[in-house]
């Protein structure tokens, strides 16, 4: 395959359905933890060059896709933020949480020296794969950032940032105002090194309070793609405004992104007739259908999508990560079928 299927959804030429999945490097694949056990502080992984190059690479040694992600992790800006991020075993993300009103909010680091391993491994990498494979880089949304640097873990429902919102407001939007900057530097640096496709996750947009998706959701991702088109950055941006119900109608229309990834909670056809019919559409497969060793649900919801999204400029996905208990052949199942959609 020598064309690009992720460039002409972009550039609007329909030769096929392309296809990658979130979370695609390691976790369900046996070697990602030969390679994992190779460093077992995971900050220090996702900056190891040599692992987030095979860690990367991984995927496409089992799947026809479309499309290697680079490795990372999204907490890694609040890493060279000093917020003393670390991943434990059995609990997730730790890190010092910021406390409302908090004065060293730290506008002036330098994310980029930081992160020159992710750089190093981009323009690598851009160099090692062939055309046919686009490479993704990405970044956290302000949001969902600043969830975890406040909460200073994951949570059910984020109290502590939302309380922060109402009640520290000032405090809580220069937050994002830098969050906005630093995500803008760090998308910047891995499109220069690169990266065909930049994605901004915003894994907690179903947290914002209705009364400020706007302000906390929607204009950030819009000051970002403003930021990077001003810096000659015109790749195209997939926002992954997650759970995000009706609010997502808006965001496509708002952020400025060029592809907006649902997740498998969103009705295609709802989407379909509502979401901004100038940007491209990505998802939504339920991973938990990768799960079970036989289901018999699985080809019949692949061609649902398939053919709801047939006459939209469309990225086939799963509607979030895949799983760490999915199984390798429902994958190469789902990637068979699109394959041979249409033909």
């Amino acid at each position: 395959m020598d064309q690009n299927l992720i460039s002409n959804v972009f550039n609007n030429k329909t030769t096929g359905v392309p296809i990658w999945f979130l979370r695609q490097s390691g976790r369900h694949i046996p070697e990602y933890f030969k390679i994992k056990n190779n460093e077992k502080n995971f900050i220090k992984f996702c900056l190891n060059e040599k692992l987030i190059v095979e860690s990367t690479k991984l995927p496409l040694k089992y799947y026809d896709l479309d499309a290697a992600i680079i490795f990372s992790d999204i907490l890694l800006i609040p890493w060279a933020m000093e917020r003393n991020v670390k991943f434990m075993k059995d609990f997730g993300p730790s890190l010092d949480p910021m406390i409302p009103n908090e004065t060293k909010i730290f506008k002036d680091i330098s994310i980029i020296k930081k992160f020159e391993p992710i750089r190093n491994s981009i323009t690598f990498l851009r160099k090692e794969l062939p055309f046919s494979k686009s490479l993704i880089g990405f970044s956290g949304a302000p949001w969902t950032l600043a969830c975890y640097m406040i909460e200073g873990k994951g949570s059910k429902d984020f109290i502590n940032t939302r309380k922060a919102l109402w009640g520290a407001n000032k405090w809580f939007m220069e937050l994002i105002e830098t969050l906005t900057n630093f995500v803008t530097l760090k998308l910047e640096m891995q499109a220069k090194a690169g990266a065909d496709v930049l994605m901004i996750f915003d894994s907690w947009s179903h947290m914002v309070p209705n009364n400020f998706f706007k302000d906390c959701s929607i204009h950030p991702i819009a000051k970002i793609v403003e930021n990077l088109r001003s810096k000659k950055i015109f790749v195209p941006i997939i926002g992954f405004p997650f759970k995000a119900g009706s609010s997502i109608v808006d965001y496509s229309y708002e952020s400025q992104v060029d592809c907006i990834a649902l997740d498998w909670s969103v009705d295609l056809n709802w989407a379909k007739n509502n979401i901004n019919k100038e940007i491209v559409i990505q998802g939504n497969l339920d991973p938990a259908s990768l799960i079970p060793y036989e289901s018999h649900y699985l080809s019949k919801n692949v061609l649902s999508i398939l053919d709801i999204m047939n006459d939209r400029r469309f990225i086939f996905n799963v509607g979030h990560g895949l799983t760490p208990d999915c199984k390798i052949n429902n994958v190469k199942k789902v990637i068979s079928i699109v394959r041979d959609y249409g033909r």
